[in-house]
């Protein structure tokens, strides 16, 4: 009897299971906030997601509105279409450029307390608007949504402890001892191409590194433990380029912060690289030319880390983290009395790189 009252029951919970026809919802699987000019709905929000169409072939829709709120413009969204929204597919969340320099936080707590909306949702930047990156339409790339899940996938895979994702963004918003960073796309010759990463003031956009500096900040962020290095360097008088697979060696960042108007921070590197191609006449193989190459590179290497924490500085944006470092050196009540905006503003950043030569790879 107590089998029958079982299964009795187990028949009850499927019957009162909520059905869900697939060619009656609508999957979005990439969502875009922008601003806008009306003060009464400043925020535009787009979504897209996968259609059949009638003669049965596999298309997109993207869907734009004006709202107060991101919460408000999803319920427009509702009303322009007569599928049922269904947000848990949501692979890819962009913000327009002047958005993200407002700040992004709101928008992203409101997805992070959506039950239906994961906190691996990825993060992206458009250059100018999100619109205009997912409302492009790719020859032969079916879905946008896709491709930028697949190009961010690419991107935290190089870079081994980045995931561009809500939880990383938020996680790093909540530390007071480093900023996030996000990369950026933008619309170039109808396609859409990567540009750089975005630095992040607390959750404010405020400035975007191209990708050749870039790389530059993920190998000091101790990210990129592998890749390719170009230059463009002189040798006896003779301006050739070089290419380097890469490993990263060593890294470490030192703090002092012993005297309160003295801080200072060293980032040390090591760089063992195999020579892919040379462009000048030397032979590479000796190790005079070797050496003369590796301190030009090691020369390059840290000019660029300069030019870079001076950008960082000047914008007060802190991506490596050193205020982790710094805090880690003081008391719970003295890091909290400390304005480390300013003070990492006024800091001495040392960079400290050293190339090594491992190969000289097949010049001949």
């Amino acid at each position: 009897m107590n089998k029958l009252y079982v299964m009795i029951f187990i028949f009850l919970l499927t019957g009162c299971a909520e059905q869900r026809i697939i060619d009656d919802l609508a999957l979005i699987n990439a969502i875009g906030y922008d601003i806008t000019d009306n003060n009464d709905n400043p925020l535009k929000l787009s979504a897209t997601f996968p259609i059949i169409t009638k003669d049965g072939k596999y298309d997109r829709k993207t869907i734009i509105v004006n709202g107060k709120s991101g919460k408000e413009a999803r319920e427009k969204i509702r009303n322009k279409t007569n599928l049922k929204l269904e947000s848990g597919q949501i692979r890819v969340a962009m913000f327009g450029q002047e958005l993200a320099e407002k700040g992004m936080r709101p928008l992203l707590n409101s997805l992070a307390r959506d039950p239906s909306i994961g906190a691996r949702v990825k993060l992206a930047l458009a250059e100018d608007e999100a619109s205009d990156i997912l409302m492009l339409q790719i020859k032969n790339e079916g879905q946008n949504a896709t491709y930028l899940e697949q190009f961010l996938t690419k991107l935290n895979r190089e870079n081994l402890r980045t995931n561009f994702n809500i939880y990383q963004f938020l996680r790093d918003y909540y530390d007071d001892g480093i900023d996030p960073i996000l990369p950026v796309f933008n619309v170039e010759k109808n396609n859409i191409a990567y540009n750089g990463i975005g630095l992040f003031n607390e959750d404010k956009l405020v400035k975007i590194l191209e990708p050749v500096d870039a790389r530059y900040l993920f190998l000091f962020r101790e990210e990129m433990k592998r890749g390719v290095l170009v230059q463009q360097i002189q040798v006896e008088d003779e301006t050739a380029s070089i290419m380097l697979s890469y490993e990263l060696k060593g890294h470490e960042i030192k703090v002092n912060s012993a005297v309160s108007n003295q801080r200072s921070a060293s980032i040390h590197i090591d760089i063992i690289g195999d020579v892919l191609e040379y462009t000048g006449k030397e032979d590479v193989s000796d190790p005079k030319i070797q050496k003369k190459i590796e301190k030009i590179i090691t020369d390059n290497v840290n000019k660029e880390g300069k030019k870079i924490f001076l950008t960082l500085q000047k914008h007060q944006a802190d991506p490596l983290g050193i205020g982790r470092y710094v805090r880690n050196h003081m008391t719970y009540n003295k890091w909290k009395a400390l304005d480390w905006r300013q003070a990492y503003q006024d800091m001495t950043i040392k960079v400290d790189a050293n190339v090594i030569l491992n190969s000289s790879g097949k010049w001949k």
